[in-house]
């Protein structure tokens, strides 16, 4: 029975990570926002030494706005976070900035134990709430701040909870800033430049092309590498 009951929790752990994983390699390509204004403006047709229409000012506001879209939709920024529990506290304070939490995991940090390890549950309005006992069972946030319960007790005071964290994408201000998203997004920043850029200039079916596939690439990102599709498939929309 013991043997049944650790085959399924690892089952299940597998599954959970099949299903929630973020972001594949968050190795990012290295380039400025520069390198993404020179890219855009050569597709535009707009060099900078004739054209006074498009600002370097205004690609590097919409580079950053892609850039913490991509981060807050995709998840590919993630941070981790370990809190130590103490004696009858529910709340603790997160330090790192971020989106949202995307799961907690506990740690007793007992090596071997089969038990080591478990997530917590996210706590909405109208699920069973379990009785008091010595661990943490749910977690939900506000204000900064990790809440859970039950309530630790001083059997488990010193053990850990890590944080699973949505971050977000560093200011991109100037043209010289590096641009950290994962290289596998430089396309989604083009997209999303492209889309404002064309809105700039009342070019309205060309700006939704652009932001067609940039959501499109989006969608493709999160059934792809968020949910790890066992199967995925090449979308074709907008190709042609």
């Amino acid at each position: 029975m013991k043997v049944l009951r650790q085959f399924c929790i690892s089952i299940v752990i597998l599954f959970w990570c099949v299903g929630i994983c973020l972001a594949g390699s968050t190795t990012s390509s290295g380039l400025s926002a520069q390198i993404f204004i020179d890219r855009v403006r050569a597709d535009l047709n707009a060099d900078v030494s004739e054209d006074s229409f498009y600002n370097d000012s205004d690609f590097v506001q919409w580079i950053n706005e892609a850039c913490q879209t991509i981060a807050s939709l995709t998840g590919c920024m993630e941070e981790t976070e370990e809190i130590t529990l103490v004696t009858g506290a529910m709340s603790y304070a997160v330090s790192t900035t971020h989106y949202d939490i995307n799961h907690v995991i506990y740690d007793s940090g007992v090596t071997d134990s089969p038990t080591r390890n478990y997530f917590l549950a996210r706590f909405v309005p109208g699920i069973n709430v379990p009785v008091q006992e010595p661990r943490p069972k749910l977690w939900w946030e506000w204000q900064n701040k990790i809440f859970v319960f039950p309530t630790p007790n001083s059997a488990i005071s010193g053990t850990t909870l890590i944080a699973s964290l949505i971050g977000t994408h560093p200011a991109v201000s100037t043209a010289s800033s590096l641009v950290t998203i994962p290289a596998y997004l430089d396309t989604a920043i083009i997209y999303y430049v492209k889309a404002k850029a064309y809105f700039r200039e009342r070019s309205e079916e060309k700006a939704t092309y652009y932001l067609k596939l940039f959501n499109n690439l989006m969608a493709e990102n999160k059934r792809i590498i968020l949910h790890r599709d066992l199967s995925p498939t090449v979308s074709t929309e907008g190709a042609k």
